[in-house]
């Protein structure tokens, strides 16, 4: 099954190949160096092929000759020396091609059946013993015979067959050998270029259409996306291969797609910088006005309302800290950080008190441990916190919506682990279903459909920040933990 994107028109300027002279895209191109190497192992193949294909040709002519000498020297030793025709030898050694023909038997003298007048004027310029050699073995012989010069005299040595004892030289003209081996070597490589060419022809056309023009495409199509990241359309189209090249082309398609999810978010968070800087510069002038306000509150006769005064305060301030940061820089930057010791057990009271102030049906507990300390910055952990303490009493908010006899239950607790501290935050919830867990930590990868997404990775970046990390231990039915580790004091 092939899943295509589609196509839009394009620029015909961005598929244009790289301009130059012919040769030298050609050497740079992953066909031409394929065409490089078909026509390498075509050569190399016509070499396997054509030298001992000659070699036995060779080998076959001379073998051919011995034959027929040792026939005639058969033919000839059994008449009376005296007795052979003149006529009848010169048409004998015609017939072998040979000037002379000597049998050798073992335990016996040489016999020089039949000669020419004028053999003992020749010269011998070359012997071959083919008596131990092969076919395949003589091919220097063959190429040396391919280029000698006219007049040369051969004596070829052999045993007319394996288990014969006679050994039959022979003397002979190279020129008919010459001859032969020259027309047969010009016919051997005419048919095999022919079908080298044929062959490396196919194997070049299927290596093109199997893995070059797949190369291409992909080459092209990671040009285009280069250009234009942000178009969907430009994704590489994935095919059914199980090859490397389907991986590789499903890999760049699973990348094309990770890349063009992160320019959206990028662009979201962009975005939202640019709402926040106006945000930011509204609430900066809201929050003065609140100051002001605090002020007035803390001189009340109300005892009460005097002790919710400066906690009121310090979140006032914070909260304008950090407007005025986003309206500076045009996002939340974080303010440089102050670490020191912080008690836990003050800094989780303090997070409470402010997460749960409009969750008034939530319980929140201190566990065990809660008197550790830890090396932090006391704004940056308190904003940590009442992150987390209020995700969880939102979930078990949730969760008692459906079952008012839910516990409703959020419990902070901690445990020294060596030069770290473990601050879980758990709640009785009712879980985060699996699929929001996989992204739980991504800007806007909200679980609740009210929820924007970045409570969580706030959190998580903050911990970071300080030296610590944030994780999701467990998740079900029966609630939530999330543990929270930082350098202990």
């Amino acid at each position: 099954m092939i899943s295509q994107a589609s196509e839009t028109p394009t620029d015909p300027a961005e598929d244009e190949p790289p301009r130059g002279r012919w040769h030298v895209r050609l050497v740079n191109s992953l066909a031409g160096r394929l065409l490089g190497l078909t026509v390498l192992v075509v050569l190399l193949a016509e070499v396997l092929v054509f030298a001992p294909s000659l070699s036995r040709f060779h080998y076959e002519w001379l073998r051919e000759r011995s034959n027929l000498a040792y026939v005639a020297a058969l033919a000839l030793e059994r008449e009376p020396e005296a007795d052979i025709d003149e006529a009848l030898a010169a048409r004998l050694l015609e017939e072998a091609g040979a000037l002379r023909i000597t049998l050798r038997t073992e335990g016996e003298q040489p016999r020089v059946l039949v000669a020419q007048r004028d053999i003992a004027a020749r010269t011998i310029d070359r012997a071959l013993g083919y008596a131990q050699a092969n076919a395949y073995g003589g091919w220097l012989w063959a190429f040396d015979t391919l280029t000698s010069p006219e007049g040369r005299t051969l004596r070829v040595i052999a045993r007319p067959h394996v288990f014969s004892s006679d050994v039959i030289e022979v003397v002979l003209d190279e020129a008919p050998l010459r001859r032969a081996t020259r027309a047969y070597a010009l016919e051997l490589f005419a048919v095999s270029m022919l079908v080298s060419v044929v062959a490396g022809s196919l194997v070049y056309a299927v290596l093109i259409v199997a893995f070059v023009r797949p190369m291409r495409r992909m080459t092209r199509n990671i040009e285009r996306f280069r250009k234009r990241p942000s178009d969907a359309t430009r994704f590489l189209p994935v095919t059914w291969r199980k090859d490397e090249i389907g991986r590789a082309e499903r890999a760049i398609r699973a990348m094309q797609s990770e890349i063009h999810a992160s320019l959206r978010q990028r662009q979201r968070l962009a975005q939202l910088g640019g709402a926040m800087a106006r945000v930011a510069h509204d609430l900066r002038n809201m929050l003065t006005t609140a100051q002001l306000v605090t002020h007035r509150i803390a001189t009340s006769t109300d005892p009460e309302v005097r002790a919710a005064a400066p906690r009121l305060e310090r979140s006032i301030g914070r909260a304008a800290g950090l407007a005025a940061s986003a309206l500076r820089y045009g996002r939340a930057e974080e303010t440089p950080q102050v670490f020191q010791a912080v008690t836990l057990d003050e800094a989780v009271k303090e997070a409470f008190a402010e997460a749960l102030a409009g969750f008034s049906e939530v319980d929140g507990r201190i566990g065990s441990g809660a008197h550790a300390r830890v090396i932090a910055d006391p704004d940056h952990l308190h904003r940590l916190l009442v992150n987390l303490i209020r995700n969880a009493a939102q979930a078990v908010r949730t969760a008692s919506a459906h079952d008012p006899d839910h516990p409703r239950r959020v419990t902070v607790s901690a445990i020294p682990k060596g030069p770290k501290v473990a601050i879980s935050v758990s709640e009785t919830g009712c879980g985060i279903p699996q699929r929001a867990a996989a992204k739980l930590f991504e800007p806007f990868a909200s679980g609740r459909g009210d929820g924007v997404g970045l409570g969580l990775a706030i959190a998580r970046e903050l911990a970071q920040a300080q030296g610590g990390e944030l994780e999701l231990v467990s998740t079900g039915p029966e609630g939530t933990v999330f543990q929270l580790t930082l350098p202990a004091a």
